[in-house]
């Protein structure tokens, strides 16, 4: 706005002093053209983002391995973290481990660039909302936002406009509320990721005609309630879904590693520390893709199948501890077992550890090491677990 270019304290009177007077790209850009535009619309984004206190690549700095520094006389698609497609900004990505002390909001003006597929800012401090124009980035496929401090409202305008992203993660923020529905509604969505929150509701409403090509869901450690839909599980190319740490009641939906023609792609399930009761379904016997099937702290009963280990061959690990399963432990594993975490304790079973588990743990000295063998030694008999504990149960953030 004219009040924001001419307020010296504003990142637009920032960005303009410095693109009509300190750039130094040479030769100079005629002003108003798509570049001195480009330019200007990155500084305020640089300023917006205090841009001076970057760790790494910003005006001036010494450190910067990988790009331009930000504010430099090169061509700003060289600029630490970004990229271009057909001389526009695609590409903003300060995302790595330790991140880059980005701290701001987001300025609307970053709306502009309709080339942008990728905003990786995981790990630093941007605050606020998303602006709802982001819906104007109709070519956007990762918005990847992990650790930081972005709250709700979620806008549905710019969500509707997502129609090609594909992966979306909102980890560990201040997303507090009823869960945004409107992500339910993305078409190209592969990936969410919006665990450690605080959203309330219950279980989002994705299907396999709203969202038919997701993959992995992460709701872990938010405030949801109420029964876990079916209608996930219909969806035929999910791999991993996550739930532990919410208040999920009810049983465990039957259609859980429905055969699809082709098996089941299904290989992680956690939906541990919550209140589910009820026995596994049949259906997860013959998942035969999973590899961590987590069910630790709820209220399950009934016992467990015996070829659960001869089915699921490619189990990691399997825990289904702190509840009131009961019987036998399964007794054989599998030659093909890659089983490294059992945890039975907390729960009835009764008798005595087979052999086959015994000799695959790591006492047995076996090929196949079986690392953590835990359950409650005073009423199975174990001469080879590795342990003999109790389970903690925390609750969730949004309790």
């Amino acid at each position: 706005t004219k009040e924001q270019l001419l307020d010296k304290n504003t990142p637009q009177w920032k960005a303009s002093n410095w693109v009509a007077n300190e750039d130094s790209i040479s030769p100079p850009l005629d002003i108003g053209s798509q570049k001195y535009i480009q330019r200007y619309i990155m500084a305020v984004l640089y300023y917006a983002m205090d841009g001076p206190n970057w760790i790494t690549c910003s005006e001036g700095g010494s450190v910067c391995n990988n790009g331009s520094p930000w504010l430099s006389e090169d061509d700003e698609c060289d600029w630490f973290g970004s990229d271009c497609v057909n001389g526009e900004l695609s590409q903003v990505s300060q995302g790595g481990f330790q991140g880059n002390n980005i701290f701001g909001t987001f300025p609307e003006e970053i709306c502009y660039f309709t080339e942008m597929s990728t905003i990786n800012l995981n790990n630093n401090k941007v605050q606020g909302t998303i602006p709802s124009c982001f819906g104007r980035f109709s070519k956007l496929e990762l918005l990847a936002l992990t650790s930081n401090s972005i709250d709700l409202p979620f806008p549905d305008e710019a969500v509707e406009g997502w129609t090609n992203l594909k992966i979306l993660l909102l980890a560990q923020n201040l997303l507090e509320g009823p869960f945004p529905q409107s992500l339910t509604k993305l078409p190209a969505l592969e990936e969410l990721g919006i665990d450690f929150n605080s959203l309330t509701g219950t279980f989002p409403a994705f299907n396999r005609d709203d969202t038919p090509k997701l993959e992995r869901l992460n709701l872990a450690n938010n405030g949801l309630k109420g029964t876990i839909s079916s209608d996930i599980f219909d969806i035929e190319t999910l791999v991993q879904l996550n739930i532990t740490t919410n208040f999920f009641n009810g049983s465990l939906p039957a259609n859980i590693g429905q055969d699809f023609g082709d098996g089941n792609p299904l290989q992680v399930l956690d939906v541990g520390m919550n209140e589910l009761t009820g026995g596994i379904p049949e259906n997860v016997y013959n998942t035969s893709n999973m590899v961590n099937l987590v069910l630790s702290s709820n209220n399950f009963t009934g016992q467990i199948r015996s070829d659960i280990f001869t089915n699921l061959f490619q189990l990691r690990i399997l825990a289904l501890d702190d509840n009131g399963f009961s019987g036998p432990v399964p007794e054989t594993l599998s030659p093909l077992s890659q089983l490294t975490t059992l945890a039975l304790q907390e729960n009835d079973f009764v008798g005595v550890m087979s052999d086959s588990l015994c000799n695959a743990t790591v006492k047995g000295n076996a090929r196949i090491q079986l690392r953590s063998l835990t359950i409650d030694c005073e009423e199975v008999t174990c001469e080879c677990c590795t342990n003999c504990g109790i389970t903690a149960r925390p609750r969730p953030r949004g309790s």
